[in-house]
């Protein structure tokens, strides 16, 4: 058996011997020559890109206006036999116009159409509470609004009057009506005053005295009064509606001030109104259009018991006690729980 010597002197290359050789096939016709373009197809015309479907704007461009959106609450709630408990619709359009979360009426929609009626009540104590943290004053004025959902029995006539009336509140905007961001645009109507005035007989109404004002007349009265002159009305000035129902009025004002430029917010609201549910109506309103921290509501009768500013001042003070207390109090609560997470931990720890 032959050994390879790797240190031997390299000679030259054996010739290639047939049998230990291995032809490479030679290239046939044509392959390595130019390809034979094909006879060219007529071009198919270009399919046009459909464009994709627009997002649906979130704002409705026509929402429903304030007769059509009180109808269709009052409606819903009778034909679901809800019952004569006004406050519950009330409060309904109330919670969605006080909803925190602006600017999304569409999604919002959806997410209040998925719950049932327990959990729609829920929302209406969770928002109730929100805003008593933030105004307890006003808050507590509107109670009235809210206070139903605590309640534990509802007959089943009431719970699907509350879903159904929620929907009808959805389908006519109340959403896009109060959703904006900017207090300005959620000042364009009052929803509290359409929905007492469906919900409420002919005859109540004569025999309460109540009347709604068209908020045409409301505007052109606000203009005459307040004026153009931004000499003659500064910011910091009071103004006060003895008679105020829910709110007509102050909107009106409002609005005028801001299209002088003013901040309503700067100014100082006081409003009285001898109807519990107008007045609670009216305090929803005040957080509604963005009227400030100076915007007040008081629940009495103006011409038997006079000016009840220094009553509302007074009531202001003692909820906004009563809120520091609870806030101290849940800080409290909130540091035990925290100790006590702590200390167990510790212990099972060791």
């Amino acid at each position: 058996m032959e050994q390879l010597d790797l240190f031997a002197e390299l000679g030259e290359p054996e010739a290639p011997k047939p049998g230990k050789t291995i032809t490479l096939p030679k290239p046939t016709a044509g392959q390595y020559a130019t390809t034979v373009a094909k006879p060219s197809q007529p071009q198919q015309p270009a399919l046009i890109p459909q464009a994709p479907p627009r997002p649906r704007p979130e704002f409705s461009i026509r929402p429903a206006d304030g007769p059509t959106f009180g109808e269709a609450v009052s409606t819903a709630w009778h034909r679901a036999h809800g019952g004569n408990r006004m406050e519950i619709p009330l409060g309904i359009v109330a919670t969605l116009a006080l909803w925190p979360l602006k600017g999304h009426p569409r999604t919002l929609a959806r997410f209040f159409k998925g719950l049932d009626a327990q959990q729609l009540m829920s929302c209406v104590r969770e928002v109730a509470a929100y805003w008593w943290m933030r105004r307890p004053d006003l808050i507590d004025t509107a109670s009235v609004l809210f206070r139903w959902a605590e309640e534990d029995r509802h007959t089943p006539n009431e719970l699907a009057a509350i879903r159904a009336t929620f929907h009808a509140a959805l389908d006519h905007n109340a959403l896009d009506r109060t959703g904006h961001a900017d207090p300005e645009a959620n000042s364009w109507i009052d929803l509290m005053s359409w929905t007492v005035t469906s919900l409420r007989h002919n005859t109540a109404r004569q025999g309460l005295g109540e009347y709604h004002t068209p908020p045409e007349v409301c505007d052109m009265m606000a203009a005459q009064i307040i004026g153009d002159d931004r000499e003659a009305i500064r910011e910091g000035y009071s103004i006060l509606d003895p008679c105020a129902g829910t709110g007509g009025m102050v909107r009106s004002a409002a609005q005028h001030l801001r299209g002088m430029g003013l901040d309503p917010a700067k100014f100082t609201w006081f409003a009285q109104e001898i109807d519990p549910l107008a007045a609670a109506g009216c305090a929803v309103n005040m957080i509604v259009w963005g009227m400030g921290p100076n915007a007040l509501v008081a629940c009495g009768d103006t011409l038997a018991e006079g000016d009840l500013w220094p009553r509302a001042v007074e009531h202001r003070r003692i909820m906004v006690e009563r809120r520091d207390d609870a806030a101290a109090h849940m800080a409290i609560v909130h540091a035990v729980g925290r100790v006590e997470q702590l200390v167990n931990g510790g212990s099972r720890a060791a």
